[in-house]
Order: C-alpha cells, then structure tokens, then sequence
C-alpha cells in the first residue's frame, strides 16, 4: 500500500513537471517569435522612416532651387545642382574676379546681393567653395593656386558678412585650387569650367 502511494505520488510530479516544462518551452517560443516581429517592424519602420527622410531632403532641395532660381537664373556662368550634401550653386570664376584676382568685381555684386537675400530667408548652413585650374600661378600676392583659391572663398564670405544678413556662424570657407577639377585642364573649355567657386547650401 505504502510502496503505491510513492509509486503514484511519483508519477503525479513527474507529470507535473512535464506539464511545466512544457509551459517554459511555449513561453520560449511566444518570447521568439514577438521579438522576431518586433525586430521585423523596427526594421520596416526604420526602412519608412529613411524613405521618407530621403524624400522629403529632395523636395528640400527641389524647394531651395526653385527659391533661388526666382531671383537668379540659370545662364552659361550660372548654373545649379543638387548632391548629397545640398543645392550647389556654380559660379564661374569670370563673373566675379579678374584673372589672378580674388576682388569681387562691381559688375558682380548684384548677383552676389541676389545670393545673399536669398541666404538671409532661410536657416540652412552654407559652404564657399574655390576652385582654379590648373594653369600655375605665380604672383606678389599669390604664390599658389591654393592661396587664390582660399582668398576668393573668404572674400566672398566677408562680403556676405559685411552685409549683416547672414550670421557669420553659419558660413565656412575652403579652398582647393586645381585640385578638384570638373573638367579636362588640358583644353580651353575644361579650364573655363574647373575655375569656378561653388556655394553649397547644405541639407539640414
């Protein structure tokens, strides 16, 4: 009698812990298959969020274009284009300097002024770019490509600053000389297009 009991009482935990075995086994399974979905949708929420993102920096940059393109057109010396940091407007370097110059001419500062107004009405940071070819330059004031380049770019910059339009905080300069050409320097027309200064308005 004593030895059933024990026998039976056995079986009834034995039971029992199968039963709460298997309860940990589902469990286990429940746990993985939620985090397995829940990694799915952060993946796929992720996905959407970044399309969007992207979308709405190229209707960003559509936007800026247009803004700008109101007040300057695009001609042979003016043109605008769009890559992964923001809207670029080139300028070619005749329209605002003389050869081995980096003074603004005064037939240019309209233009400049129409940049400049345009800065003002949005909150964007900007990037003056200089840019030469690769002609050597040899002269008093400057030794360089890279010293010309880099003095067009600051002057532009100090121009926009004198204008009190712009806060100063949002503006940088840079200089690269001949060494980001766009074109061939070993033809007239290469050159003509490597010298040039760039005013990127960035993405925010």
């Amino acid at each position: 009698m004593r030895n059933d009991y024990y026998s039976n009482t056995k079986d009834y935990i034995n039971r029992w812990v199968v039963s709460y075995a298997d309860l940990v086994t589902m469990l286990l399974a429940l746990f993985m298959v939620l985090f397995a979905v829940s990694q799915n949708v952060t993946k796929y929420q992720a996905k959407i969020i970044s399309e969007n993102n992207v979308m709405a920096q190229i209707e960003q940059l559509e936007e800026l274009e247009a803004l700008f393109s109101e007040k300057i057109a695009k001609t042979d010396n003016i043109n605008y284009l769009k890559d992964g940091r923001g809207l670029i407007i080139r300028l070619n370097s005749s329209i605002l300097f003389d050869a081995g110059s980096a003074i603004i001419k005064d037939s240019s500062l309209s233009t400049v002024n129409e940049i400049i107004e345009t800065i003002s009405k949005i909150d964007n940071n900007v990037i003056i770019e200089g840019h030469t070819d690769s002609t050597p330059i040899h002269n008093d004031k400057y030794p360089s490509n890279w010293e010309l380049s880099t003095a067009r770019a600051t002057n532009i910059i100090a121009y926009m600053i004198k204008s009190g339009k712009i806060n100063p905080k949002r503006l940088s300069a840079v200089g690269y000389g001949e060494y980001m050409p766009i074109a061939d320097n070993t033809s007239n027309d290469g050159r003509l297009l490597n010298r040039r200064v760039d005013i990127i308005i960035l993405k925010k």
